[in-house]
């Protein structure tokens, strides 16, 4: 596997939309891809209007407020990625958590199905490298941040926003009382937090 970054995940959206002649954007992201709104946020300050973060992830120094099984497979992901893989593609598998609506329950397994079709190298990848520094700080991150969390998150516990909400230039915070981190039935005022000006 070859070694990734999150500025050169950022750098590559950029060259990506530079192709496409786009100028000004919001970016999202949802759990593992927070840090990576974060990086372009910061990479490009002059060019991202607003970042939403769904359920992030922490930076390096706050993960012990996750589970100690995704701190185990982050430390295995990076000694051995292969290992990692084989773990997660276990977890993969594995029955997804109830959202409270049919339909979303739905979409999120055969999501998850797809995205390990191929199998879990891509997320020991990436687990990887955002348990490693990753080269900004949260202080570039110029663009208002708004996050959103579930109040019953386990994955990645409300004390995470707070934390995030504490240290971000310019952050709001929206605890979503009695869900957890996956809070598809509010995707509609998600992205309308992203579309704000």
């Amino acid at each position: 596997m070859s070694r990734r970054t999150l500025l050169g995940f950022a750098a590559e959206l950029l060259d990506h939309l530079d192709g496409l002649h786009v100028d000004r954007f919001a970016v999202v992201g949802w759990s593992a891809g927070g840090p990576h709104a974060l990086a372009v946020a910061a990479a490009a300050p002059e060019r991202v209007a607003r970042v939403v973060l769904v359920a992030s992830m922490p930076v390096p120094d706050g993960l012990g407020a996750m589970p100690g099984s995704i701190r185990m497979v982050m430390r295995l992901a990076r000694i051995s990625p292969r290992l990692a893989a084989r773990a997660l593609e276990r977890w993969g598998r594995s029955t997804t958590p109830a959202t409270g609506a049919d339909v979303t329950d739905l979409a999120y397994a055969r999501g998850r199905a797809e995205s390990f079709r191929h199998g879990g190298g891509w997320l020991a990848q990436e687990l990887a490298y955002l348990g490693r520094p990753w080269g900004f700080g949260l202080a570039d991150v110029r663009a208002p941040v708004s996050l959103w969390w579930g109040e019953h998150d386990t994955v990645t516990p409300p004390s995470i926003a707070l934390e995030l909400e504490r240290r971000l230039p310019d952050a709001e915070l929206h605890v979503v009382e009695g869900t957890h981190q996956l809070l598809f039935s509010h995707w509609r005022e998600i992205l309308a937090a992203a579309a704000q000006p």
